[in-house]
């Protein structure tokens, strides 16, 4: 381990973007680069991924999911919204009803648990 930090020098510093667009090829598009943005922020509140969990294991109204987090509807249709804009739900409508459905493509690799990873 060094004993001082040595500042990476312009060449350098290409290098590591460079790497890292390798990794996550999404760093090379900067629409694609907002919407995974729009995807972590939508996951990024307890309230959201608490709908999530829910959605998990059906389809919801709006109404069901305000009655089961005790939540005032204002506060559930903002989160709502946040995880329409990020993908994470998909909204359609039945009869007088909204209803949202978790976008299982995007968000099952993203929920699974890691065993190896301890956070």
């Amino acid at each position: 381990m060094k004993n001082h930090w040595q500042l990476k020098n312009e060449q350098e510093l290409n290098g590591v973007i460079e790497k890292a667009k390798q990794t996550f090829p999404f760093l090379q598009d900067d629409q694609l680069i907002q919407h995974r943005a729009q995807l972590f922020k939508a996951l990024g509140d307890e309230t959201r991924l608490r709908i999530v969990g829910m959605l998990m294991h059906s389809d919801l109204c709006m109404c069901e999911i305000t009655a089961a987090l005790q939540l005032p509807p204002s506060t559930v249709t903002h989160h709502l919204k946040l995880l329409e804009r990020g993908k994470v739900v998909h909204v359609y409508k039945q009869g007088k009803f909204t209803i949202y459905q978790l976008n299982q493509e995007v968000i099952m690799p993203l929920m699974e648990e890691r065993r190896d990873v301890h956070v």
